[in-house]
């Protein structure tokens, strides 16, 4: 019987909640894929789209812990057991390897990839990390405690491998290229011992039967190599198959994909020169539709498998001829927040189904009217303005003491940015032009039209500031525009691209932003940047040596919040320039809300986290149950 571990509000002790970093405790499914599993120790690790790390434990509980804004492509753990590395990328430009301490979960090192990786493995006693990249370098060799790239480990340019494995001494590495090669590697001279031609363009690659045979996918057929030749030993159809990793096992074991079901299949050494015909071993049925396994590993007795769906299943493989039904161990426990904002004693919370109102100090939730799909709630005095972010869908008025809604207006274009200001909104349009509705009147008008423009801000009822690229026309990345003239007036700011603005009415004369910057060399750098419009001055802060285009800044009471490095939430005060970091919990800061003395931050899992502004420890992180109600973990 499944426990689900699960702290009721009511008896929620804060001083239990103070943990630095900590992971959640839960049943709860990935939100996407499950791309990798893996078992070290005692434990299964998996790994998915949503950027999660999960532990499994015996009694089916996952420690969830968010390592990255980006999928989770490949992960490896390390035989120490407390160390997991995985590759994260956005599937362009930024590829990149970090390794997690998971005892305290905190991030060891991170190393750029020259191009996208297309293997990660530990060495069999842990000393070494091999990352194989699409370059011209090819297998690069991390040493596994500093992550320093060690050169004299491989000397030959390996070109391409997706595929990488040691012997139990180190002494020993065996790469397979798409090319058709099976390379053996001297890991003390860095010299390449054998290499063998054999099939090509093979995936999904493991060993079996104690390193002697070699097993991969391509076209819906499996191959098995023999290891110390190259040479394929036999060939069978196996559509929508997926190799489970057999390192440790004297077979080779698969899974084939069916509709609703899925079947496991093992291929038998014989002799250590040929293997069997495939023999199929059982069969499950109660996959959902379209839900196919996408990840699997051993643990001991049993397997670990995990779908599209993000779902986690656990079974054994001992032969039956019945189809037996299946359940995940995994569940979805919880809504997924979509939106945060601070209004008169409490919040807005904004699930996919509804607009909720509650507060920290409260235990109730309390439905305030029901949501279409919209992804993003303005306040708007007693009201709510609905409106969905990258859409052409038409933003709502929610009248909340009725629960009726209006449409605004119908965009020509995605929307971008909405905010109030007072009665008026601001509508960024298809990043070109900035636009404005009289919430009163109804009026609509453009107020500018450019190039891409990131943002803009409304101080008054004449003074418009538009962020954008500065290779544009004006090639300024803030400029001013007078909303009743229509008058521009570009700033001299040095900065490539600034977006993300916050304006205090109380001081009108500074802006705020975050900007993108390059050196000489075409480093990247990203900071937050003030601009004084009365001295014509600039001066930035909290710069990080690289780009971070999802930072956002949330200026309250004088208060600046940002997510800047994606970490964590930190706050500036504007007026004792004091700096503050606020310590996360399991998944990754989106947004950040304050209503007084109490503080919101919405993370990227769909939950929202608690705190004092004062205190760096997180109070409660709290989780919208799909019944309506708060649980804390």
């Amino acid at each position: 019987m499944m426990v689900r571990k699960i702290i009721a509000i009511s008896a929620f002790s804060i001083s239990a909640a103070l943990a630095f970093s900590q992971a959640s405790n839960s049943t709860q499914s990935h939100s996407s894929e499950v791309t990798q599993l893996s078992f070290v120790g005692n434990s299964v690790f998996s790994a998915g789209e949503d950027g999660f790390l999960v532990k499994w434990t015996d009694d089916d509980m996952g420690e969830h812990f968010q390592v990255s804004e980006l999928g989770i492509k490949l992960m490896a753990c390390n035989p120490n057991g407390h160390e997991v590395a995985v590759y994260e990328t956005d599937g362009g430009s930024i590829n990149r390897v970090s390794v997690w301490n998971w005892k305290n979960h905190t991030k060891k090192y991170t190393v750029k990839m020259p191009a996208s990786v297309t293997s990660l493995a530990y060495s069999a006693k842990g000393n070494f990390l091999f990352c194989g990249t699409a370059s011209s370098l090819g297998a690069m060799v991390l040493n596994a405690s500093s992550g320093a790239i060690l050169g004299n480990k491989i000397k030959d340019g390996t070109g391409i491998v997706n595929f990488i494995t040691t012997s139990d001494t180190e002494n020993t590495a065996v790469m397979y290229a798409p090319n058709g090669t099976l390379s053996y590697y001297n890991l003390k001279s860095g010299t390449r011992k054998a290499r063998f031609n054999t099939e090509e363009n093979l995936s999904n690659l493991t060993m079996f039967n104690k390193s002697i045979f070699f097993a991969g996918k391509r076209d819906g057929q499996i191959f098995v190599l023999h290891g110390t030749s190259g040479k394929t030993v036999a060939s069978f159809n196996a559509a929508n198959s997926l190799l489970v990793d057999s390192s440790d096992k004297g077979d080779l074991y698969y899974i084939v994909n069916g509709s609703g079901q899925f079947s496991i299949f093992t291929v038998a050494n014989e002799n250590n020169r040929s293997v069997s015909a495939p023999s199929r071993i059982r069969t499950f049925s109660g996959l959902k539709p379209r839900e196919k396994i996408t990840a699997a590993v051993f643990d001991n007795e049993l397997i670990y498998a995990g779908t599209s769906a993000g779902n986690i299943y656990k079974f054994d493989f001992l032969p039956h001829e019945r189809v037996d039904s299946i359940i995940p161990i995994t569940e979805k426990m919880y809504d997924h927040i979509w939106d945060v904002a601070g209004v008169d004693d409490g919040f807005y919370f904004l699930t996919e189904d509804a607009l909720y109102k509650s507060s920290y100090e409260s235990e109730s939730i309390e439905k305030k009217g029901r949501n279409d799909g919209f992804t993003d709630v303005v306040p708007y005095k007693n009201n709510a303005v609905l409106w969905s972010h990258g859409t052409r869908k038409s933003p709502v008025l929610c009248d909340l003491s009725s629960g009726t809604q209006k449409p605004l207006f119908n965009p020509t274009g995605t929307v971008q940015k909405l905010r109030v200001f007072g009665d008026v909104l601001i509508e960024v349009e298809a990043n070109s032009t900035v636009m404005s509705y009289d919430l009163a009147s109804g009026k609509r008008e453009v107020l500018y039209s450019g190039t891409s423009v990131q943002d803009a801000v409304l101080l008054g009822s004449t003074d418009l500031y538009v962020a954008k690229t500065k290779s544009t026309v004006p090639t300024s990345p803030l400029i001013y525009v007078n909303t009743r003239t229509k008058e521009t007036v570009p700033f001299n700011l040095k900065y490539e691209i600034v977006y993300s603005l916050a304006v205090d009415a109380a001081n009108p004369s500074k802006i705020y932003g975050i900007a993108l910057d390059s050196d000489s060399a075409g480093k990247l750098s990203t900071a937050i940047f003030e601009y004084n419009t009365q001295t014509k001055s600039a001066r930035s802060m909290m710069p990080i040596q690289e780009e971070d285009g999802d930072a956002f800044i949330y200026l309250n009471s004088s208060v600046l919040y940002t997510n800047l490095g994606k970490n964590l939430i930190r706050s500036h005060n504007l007026s004792s320039n004091r700096d503050f970091q606020y310590k996360r919990s399991a998944s990754l800061p989106l947004k950040v809300a304050r209503n007084g003395g109490r503080v919101v931050v919405l993370n990227r899992d769909g939950s929202v986290s608690w705190y004092n502004s004062e205190i760096a420890n997180v109070l409660a992180d709290w989780y919208l149950a799909v019944d309506g109600s708060w649980m804390a973990f």
